[in-house]
């Protein structure tokens, strides 16, 4: 690879999205002398970009994201920066990279990172961003538990490339956990890729969604995320949720479906079912009977368009108050 097949690439696309196409490829490149110096054997590809490369998601992303698996290796961090430097440099761009160590001082528990801030600058670049190239690598070195692997193969630029990541149900717990407990952040990107995990059937893993809550917060409880999640829609800018996503998509007119009532009906209800049983052995102790609880909203809502599970739910529940 070289300038002419990342400015060619950049050029492929709509005059909009070429700077997006053109960090792409440098991203793409990046990946390539990572996994050539053995870089990427201790980590799992996660986030917006591996959703991009890995699984076609129609929209561009800005950093790449991983998990650290090794933690008795962390020395090899110490390469990351050496090798994404003498990329650049073999690309014929001026590199600028810096690398730190960083804690999160709002987790519950001790959450390190190591990030990897890059610029690349060249003339070919001016046509598409007048500041540069400029892409992070942030990898959590304390991850959530219970996260579940596998391993992609990338073409890029006739080279084969192993990438380990997770999962897709390990992919959209990490994104539900930023949904649930960043609230003071709305990022279309996090709503949209939340909607296309619906729309291709997946559901996330539960544990490790409980797992990554646990390290950063009171609650919600992991089960329950559909109840929580549709709770919050009913607070989210939509509109800002637009504006913030339009100028990544492919298609800038799927940003029109994200609203509310869509976003509310992809995502599905509680096991009622279960809940039931729960209740009949726990009765009035049960969670979401002794404090305010967005559950209870989905059962109603559910009731309402006439789920007969929902429906014997409710039923059971104010029989079960009655006994008060």
């Amino acid at each position: 690879m070289n300038l002419d097949y990342i400015v060619d690439a950049a050029r492929a696309v709509s005059l909009p999205l070429r700077g997006h196409a053109a960090k792409e490829t440098l991203q793409r490149y990046l990946m390539t002398q990572l996994q050539n110096d053995g870089l990427l054997v201790d980590v799992a590809f996660i986030g917006g970009t591996a959703l991009r490369f890995l699984h076609q998601l129609p929209r561009y992303s800005e950093d790449l994201d991983f998990i650290w698996k090794n933690p008795t290796n962390e020395a090899a961090l110490d390469k990351w920066s050496k090798t994404l430097t003498r990329a650049l440099t073999k690309l014929g761009v001026v590199a600028h990279v810096q690398a730190k160590r960083a804690e999160k001082e709002d987790a519950k528990v001790r959450k390190r990172f190591f990030v990897v801030y890059l610029l690349a600058e060249a003339p070919a670049f001016k046509a598409f961003t007048s500041h540069g190239l400029q892409i992070s690598f942030e990898i959590d070195l304390d991850p959530p538990s219970h996260t579940e692997g596998e391993v992609k193969t990338l073409a890029i630029a006739g080279n084969q490339v192993t990438v380990p990541t997770l999962n897709l149900p390990s992919l959209m717990a990490g994104k539900l956990h930023i949904l649930l407990t960043r609230k003071d952040r709305e990022k279309g990107r996090d709503w949209f890729d939340y909607a296309w995990y619906l729309r291709a059937g997946i559901l996330p893993n539960v544990p490790q969604l409980q797992s990554a809550i646990a390290q950063t917060s009171d609650g919600p409880e992991a089960r329950f995320w559909m109840s929580y999640l549709r709770e919050r829609t009913q607070t989210v800018n939509w509109q800002n949720v637009r504006n913030d996503v339009k100028p990544f998509l492919e298609d800038p007119a799927a940003a029109d479906r994200l609203n509310e009532v869509s976003i509310s009906h992809l995502t599905p209800y509680p096991d009622f079912p279960a809940l039931m049983t729960e209740l009949h052995e726990l009765e009035l102790k049960h969670p979401i009977l002794t404090a305010e609880n967005p559950v209870w909203a989905d059962i109603e809502s559910a009731a309402l368009e006439g789920i007969e599970e929902a429906i014997e739910c409710r039923s059971l529940i104010a029989d079960l108050e009655k006994k008060v």
